[in-house]
């Protein structure tokens, strides 16, 4: 029988519970200024309280992409010194850390505002790039691992949605060639640094797609992955429905795949999350708040 707070493995990572801390805004401050001690206590309190991984909120991957008021940046000359803090004192209570990284607009090489189909060569080359140093930023950061944005609402969810890419390439078309340019991303990363790679990954209209997608990905480096949708699961309103339309879906996945796979959406339920555990595959979930 499994049990929340045991001690396992998520992919390389020694974890002591199921519990994946989603990273929100924990930050609060203006962005481009330094961490402040309340930032740091909160991350201490995360760390303290029987959390298995967490992620930070998110990061951009691009200062013109901006999420809210609390957005920091990859390119910041703050970030390492910032953030090494903030690992330091995961690492103090032994928990994992993983930076969530992600854009939304694709603003580069000149261009603005640019749509998946419209991305040349030169562009996807450019965006691997960024992601590489991105991840030697993380890993100098002293971050476990890097947590993938592509799902929600994220640029590189819309790349492997077979309704935004319409792509005659080898960046469009199959399953596989849709997810290509992600893949290459995680090997590049892989190439380069020894992080954890987790990824945010949709479930979009057309299951069988998405299961190929998530097979795909873990078959081809990803060391983890978190199913969602395109609306942020912390959107969800307690009693609606939404909060369980995940549920058979990533029960599919983990039957499918052989690397852990969490499920998405803002439960707090402890005796309902036991139950969730041992009737299906699922072995961790994600959660909002503090335990």
């Amino acid at each position: 029988m499994k049990g929340i707070f045991d001690n396992t493995k998520f992919g390389n990572l020694d974890v002591s519970s199921r519990i994946i801390r989603n990273g929100l805004w924990e930050s609060q401050n203006d962005s481009g200024k330094n961490l402040t001690q309340e930032v740091f206590d909160r991350y201490e309190k995360l760390a303290k309280n029987n959390v298995g991984v967490i992620t930070t909120e998110l990061i951009s991957m691009y200062s013109h992409d901006r999420f809210s008021d609390y957005t920091h940046y990859i390119n910041s000359p703050l970030f390492i010194k910032d953030f090494k803090e903030v690992t330091d004192i995961a690492h103090e209570h032994n928990t994992p850390i993983l930076a969530q990284i992600g854009f939304v607009n694709c603003n580069i090489n000149g261009k603005q505002m640019m749509e998946v189909n419209d991305l040349t060569i030169e562009d996807i080359r450019t965006i691997q790039a960024d992601y590489v140093v991105a991840a030697k930023k993380i890993m100098f950061a002293g971050f476990d691992g890097i947590e993938l944005c592509i799902g929600n609402n994220f640029y590189l969810s819309r790349v492997m949605d077979p309704f935004e890419n319409t792509r005659s390439d080898d960046y469009g078309g199959s399953t596989y060639n849709r997810v290509r340019m992600v893949l290459e991303i995680i090997k590049l990363i892989k190439n380069t640094t020894d992080l954890h790679i987790h990824c945010k990954v949709n479930l979009y209209q057309d299951e069988d797609d998405s299961l190929e997608i998530c097979k795909i990905l873990a078959e081809n480096g990803a060391d983890s992955l978190q199913i969602t949708r395109f609306l942020s699961p912390q959107y969800f309103r307690k009693g609606q429905s939404n909060q369980d339309m995940l549920v058979g879906f990533a029960d599919k996945v983990a039957k499918n795949v052989a690397i852990p796979v969490v499920l998405g959406g803002g439960r707090s339920d402890m005796d309902k999350i036991n139950e969730l555990i041992n009737t299906t595959d699922i072995d961790f979930i994600s959660m909002q708040g503090l335990l």
